[in-house]
């Protein structure tokens, strides 16, 4: 191979080239979006075009999606929200990333709040028995029920039952936290939640840019507070170019649905090659482009180092852990530590993927196979 193979795309995607080009002419602007002059309305036009649009995409009303600087804010101050209503036990699924589990651990330090981690199955799949009881048996001191529950985990790419959880949450007249961070572009954006939260970064668009949802009943109370732009929700000189792109990349959206025969391929290929491999989740729903594996004999770290000397770009797990040699978060979770030693890889495609790719990363893999077990046996 010549090229690099980048295989990574649940933690970033490339930046499509018509969004670059949106992004330019947004910095060519001069004006101040907040500004009530010329040139600050015409930025301000740029920010008012990309909210219908991201929006649109998103399924939701264009007068409740506010910008914000990742998916990581998004989520934060949706905690932030609910605990500033009075909510003092949030219900966290396990298999929610480290923006939602770590803020609410942080953010209830300082509230006098508690968190609960929902289960989930073998699988990776939230627990709704247990969450019913959960909130059946809610105690009114604890204040409001809150839950979050991502829409696709990222390493897995395990689809949730959101639309279950909704009837328990509704029932119980509690507050729906949706990260479908990971989600966005891969599968319809059919949530109901109170707030819902993606990025730009995952589909096309430019890293440093978000959007929250936030129901018009849903209480709320900004994370950032200064300038009152955003309607006074969340302060801050607005990032023109990245909502431009962010935008535009709304406009890109491709269906990954024909990246599942890729990733079933490859799976079928790995698994002959190695007969005790270990695949996660593979046995419901997730992401058409994700395949989250392990092989018990080898480090991932070893792999994913052998694969990028190969010209080959995978992770260990979700990118926002990087650095951390630890056990994955999701394998703890589903209780499967044991078939994971030594760590798991996770490829993930993009939906400009093509069957080459597979076969290449086949070729890489079968090559980095020989180099280890040569090496293991001198």
């Amino acid at each position: 191979m010549t090229d690099r193979l980048y295989l990574d795309h649940n933690a970033t995607t490339f930046t499509w080239p018509d969004v670059i080009e949106a992004m330019v002419a947004a910095l060519e602007l001069d004006g101040n979006p907040s500004a009530q002059h010329a040139d600050g309305r015409a930025s301000g036009a740029v920010v008012s075009r990309a909210r219908e649009t991201v929006s649109l995409a998103m399924g939701v009303c264009s007068q409740n999606l506010i910008f914000t600087g990742c998916g990581t804010e998004s989520c934060n101050t949706a905690i932030w929200s609910a605990l500033k209503a009075g909510c003092k036990r949030l219900l966290i699924s396990s298999m929610d990333h480290p923006a939602s589990i770590n803020a609410a651990e942080n953010f209830c330090t300082e509230f006098e709040a508690r968190v609960e981690m929902i289960p989930v199955d073998a699988q990776g799949r939230t627990d709704m028995g247990w969450l019913e009881t959960a909130l059946t048996d809610w105690d009114e001191i604890d204040g409001r029920p809150f839950v979050s529950i991502v829409a696709a985990n990222s390493e897995t790419g395990v689809i949730q039952d959101i639309e279950k959880a909704t009837d328990l949450i509704e029932a119980a007249n509690g507050l729906l936290l949706v990260d479908a961070t990971q989600a966005f572009g891969k599968i319809p954006m059919i949530f109901q939640a109170d707030y819902l939260a993606v990025s730009a970064h995952k589909i096309g668009g430019p890293k440093g840019v978000g959007a929250l949802y936030v129901a018009a009943d849903a209480p709320f109370s900004p994370l950032l507070s200064g300038g009152g732009q955003e309607r006074r929700r969340r302060s801050g000189t607005h990032n023109v170019a990245g909502i431009a792109g962010f935008g535009k990349a709304c406009e890109d959206l491709i269906d990954l649905e024909h990246t599942r025969e890729l990733r079933d391929i490859l799976e079928k290929e790995l698994k002959a090659i190695e007969p005790n491999i270990v695949f996660f989740g593979d046995e419901v729903k997730r992401l058409p482009n994700t395949s989250f594996f392990a092989v018990p004999d080898a480090s991932s770290m070893t792999l994913m180092m052998g694969l990028d000397l190969q010209g080959v770009s995978v992770s260990t797990g979700t990118a926002c852990s990087s650095g951390k040699t630890g056990e994955s978060r999701a394998i703890r979770a589903m209780g499967r530590t044991a078939e994971a030693p030594k760590g798991a890889i996770r490829v993930s495609f993009g939906n400009n993927a093509i069957l080459n790719e597979v076969e290449d990363f086949l070729s890489a893999w079968k090559k980095i196979r020989r180099i280890n077990s040569k090496s293991e046996a001198a």
